[in-house]
C-alpha cells in the first residue's frame, strides 16, 4: 500500500482522520492531531480470535504500571481489517518512547521488575489462541539445530567452544522440570522491544510470539540479551536475577530452579541458528565466535552465582 492507501484504510475501518503516514520499515506510523498509531500487516497467524485475545491480556498490564502495544478494535467491532487484496492489517497505539539503554543499570532493572509485574497482571488460564509452543518445545528444537550444525567446518577453538556449549544446554534441558503453572510472556524479550517513556516508565511492544508458557522463559532471554550487550560484572549480573525474583516474589527455592534453568546457553544457541536461517553459516564464523566468547563468559559468572546459591 502506499500513503494514500494507508490513510483511507485507518479512516474507512477505525474512523481515524491521518494528518501524516510515515513509512517505518515493515509498519506505518499514522499521526492524527495529538494520536499517533502503528498499523500493521497481520501474519497468517494473527486471527480475530488471537488478536482479540492480545488485547485482553495486554488490557490487565495497566494496573501493574506496565504498557504495551495492544490491538485496538476496527468501528466494526473487529480486530484486523482487509486492504482488498487478500492482506490483512492491523492498528496499535504509537507508544511515546525511546528503546530501553541495556548499558543503564537503572533502566534494565526497571525492565525487569515491570516483566515480572506485567506477567502477575496477566490473568491465570491460557485462551486456546495464545496457546503455544512452550520453553521445552523451543529448547528441543535448539538442541536439534545443534545435532545438524555438529558437522559444521569451523577452527578448532569454535568447535571446542560448541562442543562445551552443547554439553551444556543437555544437561540443563534434562534436568528441565515443568512444575511451574504458565504464564502469559513476551517470548522475544529483546532490549529493541522494550520502550521507556516519561517519568521512566517501562512499555513493551511487538508481541508477534507472545503466548503462555513457562514464565521463567522470558527472564532468561531478558538476562541473556542483556549479558551479550553489556559487559556485566558478577554483581550486576546478579542483581539482574534477583530483582525478577523479587519482583516476581519467588521463594528460595524458586529462585535455585530459575538460576538452574539460567544456565541454558541462550546466546550462543541463537547465534547458530541465525547463521542457520543465513544459509551459510560458515560466512558468520566472526559473529558466532563473538557470542561464544560472550556466552563462555556468562556461564563462568553464572556458574559461580548458582555453587552459591547451592550452598
Amino acid at each position: 500500500m502506499d500513503a494514500g492507501e494507508v490513510a483511507d484504510l485507518v479512516r474507512s475501518a477505525y474512523g481515524i482522520e491521518a494528518d501524516a503516514i510515515v513509512h517505518k520499515r515493515t509498519v506505518w506510523g499514522v499521526v492524527a492531531g495529538a494520536s499517533r498509531y502503528i498499523l500493521k500487516r497481520a501474519r497468517p497467524k494473527d486471527s480475530e480470535e488471537r488478536l482479540r485475545a492480545l488485547a485482553y491480556v495486554l488490557g490487565h498490564y495497566p494496573r501493574q504500571g506496565v504498557s504495551a502495544a495492544s490491538p485496538l478494535e476496527t468501528l466494526r467491532g473487529t480486530m484486523r481489517v482487509s486492504d482488498g487484496r487478500g492482506a490483512w492489517y492491523y492498528l496499535q497505539p504509537w507508544l511515546e518512547g525511546r528503546h530501553v539503554d541495556a548499558s543503564d543499570e537503572s533502566e534494565r532493572l526497571a525492565v525487569t521488575r515491570a516483566l515480572a509485574r506485567a506477567q502477575r497482571a496477566a490473568p491465570i488460564g491460557a485462551p486456546r489462541a495464545l496457546q503455544t509452543a512452550t520453553l521445552r518445545d523451543k529448547w528441543r528444537a535448539k538442541l536439534q539445530l545443534l545435532e545438524r550444525l555438529s558437522a559444521m567446518p569451523v577452527e578448532s577453538d569454535v568447535a571446542e567452544s560448541l562442543q562445551r556449549i552443547a554439553t551444556r544446554a543437555r544437561a540443563v534441558y534434562a534436568s528441565y522440570e515443568e512444575a511451574r503453572p504458565l504464564a502469559f510472556c513476551h517470548r522475544d524479550l529483546a532490549p529493541h522491544n522494550v520502550l521507556i517513556g516519561p517519568g521512566g516508565s517501562v512499555m513493551f511492544i511487538d508481541f508477534d510470539h507472545a503466548g503462555y508458557d513457562d514464565p521463567f522463559s522470558d527472564p532468561i532471554q531478558w538476562v541473556s540479551h542483556v549479558a551479550y550487550l553489556v559487559p556485566l560484572s558478577p554483581d550486576a549480573y546478579r542483581r539482574l536475577w534477583l530483582a525478577y525474583a523479587q519482583a516476581a516474589e519467588l521463594d528460595d527455592d524458586e529462585l535455585l530452579s530459575l538460576a538452574r534453568l539460567g544456565t541454558w546457553p541462550d546466546i550462543a544457541l541463537r547465534a547458530l541458528a541465525e547463521a542457520f536461517r543465513a544459509g551459510d553459516p560458515g560466512r558468520r564464523t566472526w559473529r558466532l565466535r563473538y557470542a561464544l566468547r560472550c556466552e563462555e563468559d556468562r556461564a563462568r559468572v553464572h556458574d559461580a552465582w548458582l555453587r552459591e546459591l547451592e550452598t
